[in-house]
């Protein structure tokens, strides 16, 4: 246990996605994700959460902010519809 402090947790783990990536697991067009990721064109302003690293934007697969983002979308789904969700 060289270099680790007893008690120390490790920082959680986010894979960092390209917009096409993205857009593969959640199984929409890339321009869907391109989209939602300028505020500027978003009524609400309810952007998907994105690093930008210089020009190039990269989104954290796993993190808290894109989960409650994709959970907002099924829970306002589910408002609009009758269907189950299930």
């Amino acid at each position: 246990m060289r270099g680790e402090q007893l008690g120390s947790k490790t920082p959680p783990h986010f894979e960092l996605l390209t917009p096409a990536e993205l857009a593969e697991r959640l199984k929409v067009p890339v321009t869907w994700v391109r989209e939602r990721t300028r505020s500027r064109e978003l009524e609400g302003g309810d952007v998907i959460p994105h690093l930008r690293l210089g020009r190039y934007v990269r989104y954290q697969w796993g993190s808290p902010e894109l989960e409650g983002w994709i959970r907002r979308r099924l829970y306002s789904q589910s408002l609009h519809s009758s269907d189950p969700v299930c």
